[in-house]
């Protein structure tokens, strides 16, 4: 297993930045106003290349349309060199092989770190920005043991169970990417300033944003689609039915790719989703072993949504809703920090916690958590285990 990683580590890095006519004109579309990927790909089968659609452009344009300048694009790639970045271009050398056949691939990807991992075989974990302490454990084990295995971990650089599928990656020293819903130079959140350096050096971070682009609450799901093509099979953990990571299920079943699921109890509202994606077919997860034993050696090719068995649509209508109870969704990206008493509520589920892992994992002090302890305990939302440690209610 260990060869198998040292192989990723040993590859030269490459930077592929469009240098063709051909790739500037897909970039210059691909930032355009009005423009879709699916509606580019589809003038590209109209007028056989970008630099034709470019051309042609008067002829379809629609008064909202706005086409991106050829000095536009140079500056974005210039900004984009200066930080050590790189870009892959649809169709072209670099472009990672599990998306080119999806209807909905990004033309473009900017990058940090290393390109060739995102030609890797990849596993995506997702689930609840508030994440039991005990899913946030379990979930960082699960990252370095399909690590171990040589297999490379993609996350959404969030909050809560996506920090640590990155972080149990690196912790087995395996690779890991980010796919980020704002331009790769924007940090968010905030606090995973480190994390997203240590990912650039033992793996990367890439979005279809533009350089500079602060992640607006529409490019979440659009961030979930692209995990869910560049990964063998998407594992759901903690969210709640109405979850940002359940759109990623949805995208990864559209797109014929494995979906796991880990199961909770039925009382916490975190175990929503994974618990109904059980019942409707998707795969259990206790181990590392459970996903390596459906792994294929290579991605699975893309099967059209209409073969696929299509997830109950009625459960993402309203996915851009908070999670339940003190949990926010992937959507909301106002910076504003949960209080001590959200953070610590947020920890407690229906495993038992010790007072010990909470002081780590909220990061107060002793004094201070035992006084919210005793308020959540007093308002019923918070009760002492039989082993001494916490659960909810």
């Amino acid at each position: 297993m260990m060869r198998q990683r040292e192989k990723i580590l040993l590859m030269p890095q490459i930077f592929p930045t469009p240098t063709t006519a051909e790739s500037l004109a897909k970039l210059r579309l691909a930032r355009s106003s009005g423009m879709g990927s699916i509606t580019l790909r589809k003038l590209m089968q109209r007028y056989e290349t970008a630099s034709h659609v470019l051309a042609r452009w008067s002829e379809f344009a629609k008064p909202s349309m706005v086409l991106c300048t050829e000095d536009a694009a140079q500056r974005e790639l210039e900004k984009l060199r200066a930080a050590g970045g790189w870009m892959v271009v649809w169709g072209e050398e670099g472009y990672p092989a599990a998306l080119q056949e999806l209807p909905d691939a990004p033309i473009v990807l900017s990058g940090l770190g290393d390109a060739q991992f995102l030609s890797a075989r990849q596993v995506a974990m997702v689930g609840n920005r508030a994440a039991s302490a005990a899913g946030l454990a379990w979930s960082k084990t699960l990252a370095s043991d399909l690590a171990k295995a040589g297999v490379v971990v993609t996350s959404g650089l969030a909050r809560g169970i996506d920090s640590v599928a990155h972080e149990g990656a690196l912790s087995a020293n395996g690779g890991t990417v980010a796919v980020v819903a704002g331009g790769v130079d924007h940090i968010y959140p905030p606090e995973n300033a480190n994390l997203r350096q240590r990912i650039i050096a033992h793996g990367c971070v890439v979005s279809e944003q533009p350089f500079g682009m602060v992640p607006l609450a529409q490019f979440f799901p659009r961030r979930n689609r692209i995990i869910a093509g560049l990964s063998v099979g998407v594992v759901v953990s903690e969210a709640s039915r109405h979850s940002g990571s359940l759109i990623t299920a949805e995208c990864a079943l559209g797109y014929g790719r494995d979906v796991w699921a880990v199961p909770g109890s039925p009382s916490d509202a975190r175990a929503g989703g994974p618990n109904w994606l059980l019942k409707n077919g998707a795969h259990l997860v206790e181990s590392a072993a459970d996903i390596l034993a459906h792994l294929p050696a290579k991605p699975a090719p893309f099967v059209p949504r209409v073969q696929q068995q299509k997830i109950q649509p009625d459960l993402f209508a309203n996915a851009d809703e908070a999670d339940d109870v003190f949990a926010g969704d992937e959507g909301e990206i106002d910076g504003i920090e949960p209080s001590l008493r959200q953070k610590v509520f947020g920890l407690l589920g229906a495993v038992s916690v010790s007072f010990d892992t909470l002081v780590r994992m909220s990061g107060v002090d002793e004094a201070a958590l035992n006084g919210v302890l005793i308020e959540l305990e007093l308002d019923g939302h918070a009760s002492r285990a039989a082993d001494g440690g916490w659960v909810r209610g």
